[in-house]
C-alpha cells in the first residue's frame, strides 16, 4: 500500500472515499497541530497494487490493520464517504484499537444506493466485469479528467490519482460497503461505543448524496457523537470550502 504521511505527534489514520487517494487529505495536514496524519491510498486505488481479487470489506479491513499496526499506536480514525464506512466498520469490530472516530460525508448503507446496472457489474463474473468496465472507464475518464483540471475544483494530483483506480476494486467496494446490507448488521456494533472515544458526523447541507436520514441513521449508532452540519460545499466540501471544521475538531481531542 502507498501511504502518505504528514506532521508528528498522536497518529491519525484518514481513509479516502471511491476514486480517491490519501492525497485527498492533504488541505487537512497543514490544519493539523501536534498529529501525525497517516493516509493510504486503500488497495486498488491511487499508487497501491492492484491485485486481481476481490475487493470486499474483509479485505479492505485487512489492509487498514495493517495500516494500524504500522503506527504502533491506538490511533483517531477518520473517512470520507465510503472510507467513513469502512472506518466505522473498523471501529465496530475493533473497538479498543480506535481513540476517535470521525465520519464525513458518511453514505449509510442502504437498498438503491447503486444503480441497477452497476450492481450487476459488481455481482457479475470478474472478467466479464473488468472488460465491460474497463472499456466505460476508458472512454468516460478523458472527459471527467479535462473537466476537473479546467474547473480547479480538485488538486492535479488527486485528478491524476483517480486515473489509478482499479474498476473491479470500486465495484466490489461499492457493493460491499454501501448496496450489501448485511454491512448494517456489521455496523450494529457501534451502538453503545459512542462513549467510548469521541466521535463526530460532519456534512453538508447541500451534499445530493447524503442527507439527513444518513446523518440520523449515524447518530442513532453513536448517540454520543457530535454533529456539524455545513451550509454549503456538497459531498467534496472538505476540498471545495476547506478542511477548517474537521481540524477544529482533532486539533481539540
Amino acid at each position: 500500500m502507498n501511504v502518505w504521511t504528514a506532521g508528528s505527534g498522536r497518529s491519525l489514520i484518514a481513509l479516502h472515499g471511491l476514486g480517491g487517494s490519501g492525497r485527498y487529505w492533504h488541505g487537512l495536514a497543514r490544519h493539523l497541530v501536534g498529529w501525525r496524519l497517516v493516509a493510504p491510498d486503500l488497495a486498488g486505488f491511487g499508487r497501491s497494487d492492484k491485485p486481481a481479487l476481490r475487493y470486499n470489506r474483509s479485505f479492505h479491513l485487512e489492509t487498514i490493520k495493517e495500516v494500524v499496526a504500522w503506527t504502533g499506536e491506538t490511533p483517531v480514525l477518520l473517512g470520507h464517504s465510503v472510507g467513513a464506512v469502512l472506518a466505522a466498520l473498523w471501529a465496530a469490530s475493533r473497538p479498543e484499537q480506535v481513540s476517535g472516530l470521525a465520519l464525513v460525508a458518511a453514505l449509510f448503507p442502504r437498498r438503491g444506493l447503486m444503480p441497477s446496472p452497476a450492481l450487476r457489474l459488481a455481482q457479475g463474473n470478474p472478467v466479464a466485469r473488468g472488460r465491460v468496465a474497463g472499456g466505460v472507464f476508458r472512454t468516460v475518464w478523458p472527459a471527467v479528467s479535462v473537466a476537473a483540471r479546467l474547473t480547479r475544483r480538485f488538486p492535479s494530483g488527486l485528478v491524476s490519482d483517480y486515473g489509478r483506480q482499479s474498476i473491479g476494486a470500486r465495484a466490489d467496494t461499492m457493493w460491499t460497503t454501501l448496496a450489501d446490507l448485511t454491512v448494517i448488521e456489521d455496523l450494529a456494533a457501534l451502538a453503545g461505543l459512542s462513549s467510548k472515544w469521541p466521535s463526530l458526523i460532519l456534512g453538508a447541507a447541500d451534499d445530493r448524496y447524503v442527507g439527513p436520514g444518513d446523518h440520523d441513521r449515524w447518530q442513532n449508532l453513536l448517540p454520543a457523537a457530535e454533529q456539524v452540519i455545513v451550509p454549503a460545499g456538497g459531498h467534496q466540501f472538505l476540498i471545495r470550502t476547506g478542511f477548517e471544521p474537521l481540524a477544529a475538531w482533532i486539533n481539540g481531542l
